[in-house]
């Protein structure tokens, strides 16, 4: 369920926060029932899988609910006041808003004075002097308003799902059908998962580090050459080439915007963009199961880390991506004659969500889910 949500959430080109709440219920109520260890387990694995289905790109969108999702079920659980779950996310929410406009701020819109300097420029135009204190200004108060919003909404969104779950769960809901024929044969790349993952991190470390040309062409060069050569996945291309534009092109207005020169704003909108293209790689020339088979590795040499042996118990047993089509469907279906007002349509995704996350798990594939495409099976250490 959280898998469905997150991705969708992480696809759609706006609205992620949303789209996030269900799935982030759905954690919240396995964390309220079974313990915040399994409660974080299952958030770290639904975000892998995500990553194992569409790549690294916009991994932030859900990250917020996913991290604070299992907080929220255990304070239900211990019947927390109401203003201790907002405290505790609100404080999360805007650690993770503050750091990723830090990100953006530094490293895509090519410092403080270009960042400062958009927002001056667009106040001359209203007549007004926007210096680099009142850019930061008006920035932290816009996380701050966010934060209080998305926390109230997110904690009253949770709170209503967990106390209607038992009551939702004891409805007679109809299985939606899978389709009969299996799932497509996984994409097999020509080179190692765990190799590619690797050339990835490295493209990321040196784009981090320099918007010198030469190496902005460096890396433009391997990926002309490691795309055709690693056989990929062309499916996510697509979306990768959507974020890219979107990417690049806020960084070339941002920096244009803030007076930093055309030189600098074409080398920071090229790496934003190659940053996307080295992410959108990635998950074409691992494929799908090759980056689960890394994300099981990870999880496995973190083990003793709590809720790491969870989390790769959790990532073994999530369904196939059939599965996750046919609950995106359900979903459709079960929102076709629903009202579109709040509560009504709150509460149909409520009920769609109970259905999901209550329905019989799947029979598991035939071959053997703790074995990776690349080597041999991976063992869990007992807990």
């Amino acid at each position: 369920m959280a898998v469905v949500s997150f991705l969708a959430a992480r696809a759609a080109p706006t609205g992620g926060f949303w789209v996030a709440l269900a799935g982030g219920v759905a954690v919240a109520r396995v964390a309220e029932r079974r313990g915040a260890r399994l409660g974080f387990g299952a958030s770290i694995a639904a975000m892998l899988e995500t990553v194992a289905i569409i790549g690294p790109a916009r991994f932030g969108v859900p990250l917020t609910q996913a991290a604070t999702a299992p907080i929220i079920g255990r304070l239900h659980a211990r019947r927390s006041p109401l203003a201790l779950q907002l405290l505790v996310v609100a404080a999360l929410r805007l650690l993770h808003n503050t750091a990723t406009t830090a990100f953006f701020i530094w490293v895509i819109a090519g410092g403080l004075d270009a960042y400062a300097g958009t927002y001056d420029a667009i106040g001359r135009r209203l007549g007004l002097d926007v210096g680099t204190a009142d850019a930061l200004a008006l920035t932290a108060a816009g996380l701050v308003a966010w934060c209080a919003f998305a926390t109230v909404v997110q904690v009253l969104v949770y709170r209503r799902g967990l106390h209607g779950w038992d009551g939702l769960a004891a409805d007679d809901v109809l299985p939606h059908d899978l389709p009969g024929e299996g799932d497509a044969p996984p994409h097999r790349g020509r080179f190692d998962p765990r190799l590619v993952s690797l050339a990835a991190a490295m493209a990321f470390g040196v784009l981090l580090a320099s918007t010198a040309w030469p190496v902005l062409l460096g890396v433009a060069l391997f990926l002309a050459i490691a795309w055709p050569l690693s056989r990929p996945d062309s499916s996510v291309l697509p979306t990768g080439l959507a974020f890219c534009a979107a990417l690049g092109g806020g960084a070339l207005l941002f920096g244009l915007g803030g007076g930093i020169g055309l030189d600098e704003a074409l080398r920071r909108a090229a790496r934003a963009a190659l940053l996307v293209l080295v992410a959108t790689w990635m998950r074409a020339a691992a494929g799908a199961e090759g980056l689960r088979d890394v994300g099981r590795r990870i999880l496995v040499k973190l083990r003793r880390v709590p809720s790491m042996p969870e989390a790769a118990e959790v990532l073994d047993s999530l369904g196939s991506e059939r599965r996750l089509v046919a609950g995106a469907r359900a979903l459709a279906g079960s929102l076709r004659d629903v009202p579109y007002r709040p509560l009504p349509f709150l509460d149909a995704v409520l009920a769609w969500v109970v259905a999901e996350s209550e329905r019989p798990e799947g029979t598991p594939p035939a071959r053997d889910r703790n074995k990776g495409p690349h080597g041999p099976p991976i063992s869990i250490s007992p807990r």
